[in-house]
């Protein structure tokens, strides 16, 4: 138990700073302002690397579950259906609009975004329109 207890102690007391925790995100709405609710059911986390190429557009889509994206590299242009617009850029993170559907573009370069969905086992975490015909996963 002694040996335990120093070894802890070495770890934690002694040992120089050998980890540093840089906080990327923290925010409780989307980055329209919108509100982020958890679905049911068993929690499954699935992370993916995206790349867009330059000037290249996505589908219009909608999550329907948080959706993280940090941007490795390049700048993305975030629009919903509506209109509204954002930039995002390397070293950015942020949280995806819930629900709503919108697409992103490459521009200035190629994008390489990371992207963390926190879904469950029995919700898709992206959806294009044509699959949302009775709007069970986008609002519109």
């Amino acid at each position: 138990m002694k040996i335990y207890i120093l070894t802890w102690f070495l770890l934690i007391v002694l040992l120089p700073n050998w980890a540093t925790a840089e906080k990327l995100h923290k925010t409780q709405t989307s980055w329209d302002g919108g509100v982020i609710y958890y679905p049911q059911g068993q929690a499954e986390i699935t992370s993916v690397k995206l790349r867009i190429e330059e000037n290249q557009v996505t589908e219009f889509h909608c999550h329907p579950v948080p959706t993280l994206g940090y941007i490795l590299q390049g700048d993305l242009v975030v629009e919903t259906k509506n209109g509204e617009k954002t930039i995002f850029k390397k070293g950015e993170s942020f949280v995806e609009v819930m629900r709503t559907i919108h697409r992103g573009q490459a521009i200035n370069g190629p994008v390489e975004i990371i992207v963390f969905y926190a879904g469950s086992t029995t919700m898709p975490n992206t959806v294009l329109p044509e699959n949302n015909l009775n709007r069970k996963y986008c609002k519109s």
